[in-house]
Parts: structure tokens; C-alpha cells; sequence
């Protein structure tokens, strides 16, 4: 916890003069590097745990050190407790939340086809303008009954492309980790990364739909938008799942995201991109540092020197 949530305070430093400097990126790369910086602390953690200090321990700790667990240790140790068992039961709550809302959903819903689109589908009585991509491994399509009836033929090819980009970014994953980050944290560090990285997601989804539809899908994205932001009532939304899509909201990201598509409809050379080329070279390059690290027995015997200091200071 404590290696997690030092690396999430550094992360959110580094991304408020990072943030400016990725506005000229691709909606793909901006999502890459928001949920690399929300996922990192996290991953940071079990690889100083499992890669360094564990491994560490078990070389050069001896069998009878005649350590005991002192009073600050053992504070220390609630704590970390606490704060875990916290973030359990949060987790807990949002997968149970989570599953209650796709049931009341499929009570309310029949089976449907449409077009393109080859995973379950379903035609959902709901007050809000429902369109969502829900699960997985198995993910499911609600579509509420009023979206079908506002949009045409063309309007609603152009928001199945958009779903279809999701699906292929594996978005609903990266939603939940980056849920589950947050949970495990503890301290609500780095919520500007989640707004951020949900609004690079949807126009990262808008250019694959693009990208596969051609500019006139700009278009109809971009009404599709429009006529589904003006049958949303006024009043708040209600409980979505923590792994799904909905259109909602007639914000000022709203507007971005349809001048984006109206552009997208006047360039001719437009191609759809993807962040897998940018981050994977990081990916590796973290991975060979690792690696070393982790095989580097003077490396090992300071982290475990460190440690040792640790403890002494909490006995």
C-alpha cells in the first residue's frame, strides 16, 4: 500500500504537466498513457514485492533473525489491513451492484438482431437512453426501446461501429482494472486520469468507427449524437455498470467529440490509430529493467538492507 499510493501521488504530479502535452495525441494514445499512469502504481507494487523485496527476503534473510512485531509495526500492519479489507468490500459492492442492474435490465428486455453485430443483443425498456456494451468475456448489447426509435438505419450502423470499437480496444477490461486500481488504493488518487481516459476511449471509439465506415459514418456518428442527447431526460442518471458504454451527457466533452467527428468528415487522408505501438516498446523496455533488476543479487541485498532499516525504525 505504501509503494502504491506514493506512485499514484507521483503519477498525478507527473500528469498535470503531462496532460497539456498529449492534447495533440491520437484518442488512442491518450487512452494508452491515462490508463498506463492509473494501472502503474498498482503494477509497481506486486513488482517491488514480488520481483525484489520477497525474493530478497527469502536469499538473505537468516532462518533466526530474533525480529519480533513491535507496537508501530503492528499499527502498521492494521492499517494496511484495514485499508485492504476496505477495498475488498468496495470491489465486492461494485461486482454485486453491478449484477443486480443486469438483471433488472434483462427482466426489462427481449432478444433482438441487429446488423453487423454478432453478439447478444437486447431491446430494453429503460427511461434513460440506453447503449451499452456490457461484460467481457461474453459482452452483451442493451439497446433501450427509444434509441431504436429515434435513429435511422444509418444513425444507428454508425453507433454499432462505435460499440465494435470498444469491444476491440477490450475497454471493458481496462474500465474494470482501472476500477479496481482505484479501489485498491484506497485514497482517491487520480480521478482527473478516469475522466480523462473515458473521454479519450469514446473518441478513440469514434475514429475506429470512422476508420471502418468511412467519413459519411463521421457524419451519422456525429446526429446520432446529437438526437440521443435530446431524448436524454432531466434527470440524473441512474446506476450504470462499472463495464459498460452509455451515451450520456451533453457537456462540453459531448461537443468536442462531435466537432472531432465533423472533421474527421472533411479529411480525406484520415486513418484510424492505436496506441498497442506506442506503449509496447515502453512495455518491453520495463520489463528487460525488471528482469535485470531482479537477477542482480547486489540489488537484491540492498533492497533487502533497506527493508531491514524499515523494520528496525517500526520495532
Amino acid at each position: 500500500m505504501t509503494v502504491s499510493i506514493a506512485a499514484a501521488a507521483a503519477f498525478a504530479l507527473v500528469w498535470k504537466s503531462l496532460a497539456p502535452l498529449c492534447e495533440n495525441f491520437r484518442p488512442a494514445t491518450k487512452a494508452g498513457i491515462a490508463f498506463s499512469l492509473r494501472v502503474l502504481p498498482i503494477a509497481i507494487s506486486l513488482i517491488v514485492i514480488f520481483a525484489f523485496i520477497l525474493p530478497a527476503f527469502v536469499i538473505y534473510e537468516p532462518h533466526d533473525s530474533g525480529e519480533t512485531i513491535g507496537l508501530k509495526l503492528a499499527l502498521v500492519i492494521g492499517i494496511a489491513v484495514f485499508g485492504l479489507s476496505a477495498a475488498l468490500f468496495r470491489i465486492f459492492g461494485s461486482w454485486w451492484r453491478t449484477r443486480r442492474l443486469i438483471g433488472d435490465w434483462l427482466q426489462n428486455a427481449r432478444p433482438m438482431k441487429l446488423p453487423a453485430i454478432q453478439i447478444p443483443t437486447y431491446r430494453l425498456r429503460h427511461q434513460f437512453p440506453v447503449f451499452a456494451i456490457v461484460g467481457i468475456i461474453r459482452p452483451q448489447l442493451f439497446v433501450a426501446e427509444q434509441v431504436l426509435e429515434t435513429l435511422d438505419e444509418s444513425e444507428l450502423a454508425a453507433v454499432i461501429r462505435h460499440e465494435l470499437g470498444h469491444i476491440s480496444a477490450l475497454d471493458n477490461l481496462k474500465r474494470l482494472a482501472m476500477k479496481l486500481c482505484a479501489d485498491i488504493l484506497v485514497v482517491p488518487i487520480g480521478r482527473s486520469l478516469d475522466i480523462y481516459w473515458s473521454d479519450a476511449t469514446e473518441s478513440a471509439a469514434d475514429e475506429y468507427a470512422v476508420g471502418r465506415g468511412g467519413r459519411e459514418t463521421a457524419l451519422n456518428l456525429a446526429g446520432a449524437l446529437i438526437k440521443i442527447a435530446r431524448i436524454i431526460p432531466n434527470e440524473p442518471a441512474p446506476p450504470m455498470p462499472a463495464v459498460s458504454y452509455v451515451f450520456e451527457g451533453t457537456g462540453e466533452s459531448l461537443a468536442a467529440r462531435i466537432r472531432r467527428l465533423i472533421q474527421l468528415a472533411e479529411d480525406e487522408n484520415f486513418r484510424a490509430g492505436s496506441s498497442i505501438r506506442t506503449l509496447f516498446p515502453m512495455l518491453v523496455l520495463s520489463t528487460l529493467i525488471v528482469v535485470i533488476l531482479a537477477t542482480d543479487h547486489a540489488f537484491l541485498a540492498l533492497i533487502h538492507n533497506v527493508s531491514e532499516v524499515v523494520l528496525s525504525v517500526l520495532q
